[in-house]
C-alpha cells in the first residue's frame, strides 16, 4: 500500500469520502464513469481504487454492481502529508510554471510525451494531471495525446466572476464569525505585513499573484467546505491565467490591488463585518473589470 502513487492514494481518500456520504444517506455508489467525472481522474484510476477498496472489505464489487459493506473509518485513509516531492505535484508545478512564464499561450498545442520528458515524469502521470486540469476549461483534448490551450469569451468571464463572488462572499461571512480566534488574527496580521512590505517595494510585484492567492485562500478557508476549496483552486487559477495577458496599466493595477487587499485585511482584523463585505465586493468588481478586459483582448 505504501508504494501506491500519490494520485491513487488521494483518489482513494476522495472515494472514501464519497462512500461515507452515500452510506450516511443510504444511497448507492455512482457508476465508474460518474465517479471519474466527479473526482477528475480516469476510469482506469477509479477502477484500480475501487478494486483496492473491495479487497480491503469496504465495498463489494460484483461485475458492474457495487455495494457498501462498512462505513469508512479514519484508519482507512492515507496520510498525504509526505507528497511534496511526488511526481504528481512535480508535473503540476512544471505545467503551471509554463503558463505563468508565458511559454504556453492561448492556442498553443503541446503533447503529453513532451511534457513528460521535460518534467521528468512518466506519461501516465502527465495524462492523469491533464484530465484533472481539463476541468478548468483552459485546455482541450486533441487527437494522439495532444492538448491545446484555449481562450475564453466575455460570457465565460462574467459567469466566472459571478461564481467567484458567490463563493467568497459566503466564505467571508462565515470567517467574520470567527475573527476572535487567535489563529485567524495571526494569519491576517501576517498577511497585512506581507502586503505592506510589497507596497513599499513595488519592484517585488512578481510576488503579487501568490500573495493574492494566499489572501483569497485564507478567506475561502473560512467556509470550511471541501467543495468550496476545490472550486476555489479552479477559479483562482483561471483568473490569474487570464489576468497576465492584459498588460495595459499593469503597474497601476498592481498598486491598486495591494491597496484593496490592505483595506480588506484591516477590516477583517477590526472585525468590521459590513466594512469587510463592502471592501471584498469592491475588490471583486475590480477583478471582474480586469478579467473582462482580458477576455476582450484575447478575442481580438
Amino acid at each position: 500500500m505504501s508504494k501506491m502513487s500519490y494520485l491513487i492514494r488521494k483518489t482513494t481518500n476522495e472515494c472514501l469520502d464519497l462512500i461515507s456520504d452515500c452510506y450516511s444517506q443510504n444511497k448507492k455508489l455512482p457508476n465508474d464513469s460518474a465517479i471519474s467525472k466527479l473526482l477528475g481522474v480516469s476510469r482506469t484510476t477509479v477502477r484500480n481504487v475501487l478494486q483496492e477498496l473491495h479487497t480491503g472489505g469496504i465495498i463489494q464489487i460484483d461485475k458492474s454492481s457495487k455495494r457498501i459493506l462498512v462505513e469508512p473509518k479514519k484508519h482507512n485513509y492515507f496520510d498525504l502529508s509526505d507528497t511534496a516531492s511526488s511526481k504528481e505535484v512535480l508535473i503540476e508545478k512544471y505545467f503551471l510554471s509554463l503558463i505563468h512564464s508565458g511559454k504556453l499561450l492561448p492556442g498553443d498545442k503541446f503533447s503529453e510525451l513532451d511534457l513528460a520528458k521535460k518534467s521528468h515524469c512518466n506519461t501516465i502521470t502527465v495524462r492523469e494531471f491533464m484530465i484533472r486540469f481539463a476541468h478548468t476549461g483552459l485546455i482541450e483534448k486533441k487527437p494522439r495525446a495532444q492538448w491545446q490551450m484555449v481562450k475564453f469569451d466575455e460570457a465565460f468571464a462574467k459567469e466566472l466572476s459571478e461564481f467567484r463572488r458567490i463563493l467568497e462572499v459566503n466564505a467571508l461571512r462565515k470567517l467574520m464569525l470567527k475573527t476572535e480566534q487567535q489563529n485567524i488574527q495571526n494569519k491576517f496580521n501576517s498577511l497585512l505585513k506581507e502586503h505592506e512590505n510589497l507596497q513599499k517595494n513595488p519592484d517585488m510585484f512578481l510576488m503579487l499573484p501568490p500573495l493574492d492567492r494566499k489572501l483569497h485562500l485564507a478567506i475561502q478557508d473560512g467556509a470550511e467546505n471541501r467543495f468550496v476549496r476545490q472550486f476555489f483552486n479552479v477559479v483562482s487559477f483561471v483568473c490569474h491565467y487570464h489576468y497576465q495577458w492584459d498588460k495595459a496599466d499593469e503597474q497601476a493595477r498592481n498598486l491598486n490591488a495591494v491597496d484593496e487587499h490592505i483595506d480588506l485585511i484591516k477590516k477583517i482584523l477590526a472585525r468590521d463585518a459590513n466594512g469587510a463585505l463592502i471592501s471584498l465586493n469592491n475588490h471583486l468588481d475590480t477583478g471582474q473589470v480586469t478579467l473582462l478586459r482580458s477576455a476582450h483582448g484575447l478575442s481580438e
